[in-house]
Parts: C-alpha cells; sequence; structure tokens
C-alpha cells in the first residue's frame, strides 16, 4: 500500500507539523519523555509520526486501533498485559477517542501502573471526546490540518518515484487538484484514493478523478447546512466549473444526500428546488448559476425564518 510504502521513517520527512517535530525532538536528546495526546483531523501525519519518533529513539512501537478494539476487555487483557512487560516499548493507540468511556476509565488506570520504560501515545481526532484524567496524564499535541498544496506535493512526488508521471503536465495537475480538493487535507485518503485509481489502469484525468470520489454532492450540501455557504460555493466552482466535469453526477449525489435530512420540509423544499435546478440545466442554463441557486436555497432553507 502507498499509505506505508512511503510512510515517513524520519520525524524530518513529516509534512506540515514543524512545531510538533522541534518538540519530539528535543524529547529524543533529553532521553525522557511523558506519554502523548495527538489530536488533529484525520489524514494529517499522527500515527505516521508516531511511528517515525518511535523509529528515531531505535524502541518498538506497538499498534492498536482503537476504532477496532474499543472495548474495556482489550484494555484490560491486551494493553494491560503489554504494558507490565519489561523492556522499552511504545503503545500507539489510534483513534482513541472512538474507546468506550469505561475503556478509557481502565486505560487510565493501566497509564497510572505501567512501567516507567512503557509510554503511551493516544491518537484522536476530536479531544473532547477523551477523558479528563487521560489528556491530565498527556502531553498534548495539536497537528494542523494539511494545506491543498502539502497534499498535492506529496502525490507528485510519490507519482514521480512510483514512475507514473514524468512531467507535471496540467492535464495531470488539474487531476490531482481535484483529488485534493475532494480529500480537503487528509493525506492518507488521497492515497487510498489514487492506488485505488493506478490499480485500476485508469489515466490520471479530471474526469477519470470524479470516478473515484464519489459523495462530494454530500460534502457540498453538508457544507451549506452547517451555514458555511461561500466555503460551499467555492469548491463547487473549483470541482465542476474549473475541472469541466459532469454536472450530471454531482445532481445525482445531491438527490441522494437530500434523502438523509431529518427535517421533512427542508427535505422537500431542496427536492423541489434541485429537479427545477435539473430542468434548468437540461434546457441550457448555466450549471454554475442554477447549481449556486441550490445551494443559496439549502442555506435559506436552514437558516431563514420559515
Amino acid at each position: 500500500m502507498l499509505t506505508e510504502k512511503y510512510r515517513p521513517k524520519k520525524l524530518g520527512e513529516i509534512v506540515g507539523q514543524k512545531h510538533i517535530v522541534n518538540s519530539l525532538k528535543q524529547w529524543i536528546q533529553k532521553g525522557e519523555f511523558p506519554h502523548a495526546l495527538f489530536v488533529g483531523p484525520p489524514g494529517c501525519g499522527k500515527t505516521s509520526t508516531a511511528h517515525a519518533f518511535a523509529n528515531e529513539l531505535g524502541i518498538p512501537i506497538i499498534e492498536y486501533n482503537a476504532s477496532d478494539e474499543r472495548g474495556i476487555q482489550t484494555i484490560r487483557e491486551k494493553v494491560k498485559r503489554l504494558a507490565m512487560t519489561v523492556g522499552k516499548k511504545i503503545i500507539l493507540l489510534d483513534e482513541a477517542d472512538s474507546m468506550t468511556e469505561d475503556a478509557q476509565h481502565a486505560l487510565r488506570r493501566i497509564m497510572e501502573r505501567c512501567s516507567k520504560d512503557v509510554k503511551f501515545i493516544l491518537t484522536a481526532n476530536e479531544e473532547w471526546k477523551i477523558i479528563d484524567p487521560i489528556k491530565s496524564r498527556c502531553a498534548i499535541f495539536y497537528f494542523n490540518k494539511l494545506s491543498d498544496e502539502q497534499v498535492l506535493g506529496v502525490l507528485i512526488n510519490i507519482l514521480k518515484e512510483e514512475k507514473i508521471i514524468i512531467r507535471n503536465t496540467k492535464k495531470v495537475r488539474d487531476a490531482l487538484l481535484l483529488l485534493v480538493k475532494y480529500v480537503d487535507g487528509d493525506l492518507r485518503k488521497a492515497l487510498n484514493i489514487l492506488e485505488t485509481m493506478i490499480n485500476s489502469g485508469k489515466e490520471l484525468t479530471p474526469d477519470n478523478v470524479q470516478l473515484f470520489i464519489p459523495g462530494v454532492g454530500e460534502k457540498i450540501l453538508k457544507m451549506a447546512l452547517d451555514g458555511n455557504w461561500s466555503e460551499a460555493l467555492s469548491l463547487l466552482e473549483d470541482l465542476y466549473i474549473k475541472n469541466r466535469l459532469d454536472v450530471n453526477l454531482t445532481i445525482n449525489e445531491l438527490y441522494k444526500a437530500i434523502a438523509h435530512i431529518g427535517d421533512e420540509l427542508i427535505r422537500a423544499k431542496l427536492y423541489m428546488k434541485l429537479a427545477e435546478v435539473e430542468h434548468a440545466i437540461k434546457i441550457g442554463g448555466s450549471p454554475l448559476i442554477q447549481l449556486s441557486a441550490f445551494l443559496a436555497c439549502v442555506y435559506a432553507c436552514k437558516y431563514a425564518r420559515r
């Protein structure tokens, strides 16, 4: 997998987290460090940073995905047994914010009693889901969301290394920009989609990328419903106008996304508006103007007085 093949081996290879890398390098120089909690959005490098840190320390790191093993029994059995064994090691609990509260309390007791040679690194997308007793025992690091340019740079370097692209042509760049806009800073997601595309044998073009990123319509709808109308409009322009993509796919995704809206009145209004938009586009209306009007309707339905 590309995510594993190109996982950073050293802290200096971590993208976009210089403030954290500098702190961890100081820990390495001191030769001692506390438990740590890495907080940040998906795909920003939390897990990779933990592995690179352990690699530079020269000590083993044992990883558990807490979203798969979130129960108290796993914590009491597997993690407790490991934490009490002799020898320096780091126990990485990825997605610790998905653990049940009971499991977190069990983990807190293990962190209190474990060998001094054992350190925990927890990763979380949402800090508020981690109980205070655990947070108080950890140094907390806040990871930045990766910028579009940072994600793009990594993708281009990997494609060159894999000899998939020799030159950074406009067509390739437009395709990668489409992918980058969709993943919204999640490098892991970008690499997984890119690998799926590569394995399919399809050429790296904007139209082909669109085949592998379903759910864009749902994302735009959610942004507008959340009150981020201007951001939704900007994303719409980038994805569907600048890259000359098929608007029909967008409309189909919007129909599916509307079905998940809980408010029946809003759902009915948006179905009617989207049907008008679809008809207007079919008889020659501007996709940008029509879809912009739809997003305005979404915003008005949610936030204007009814």
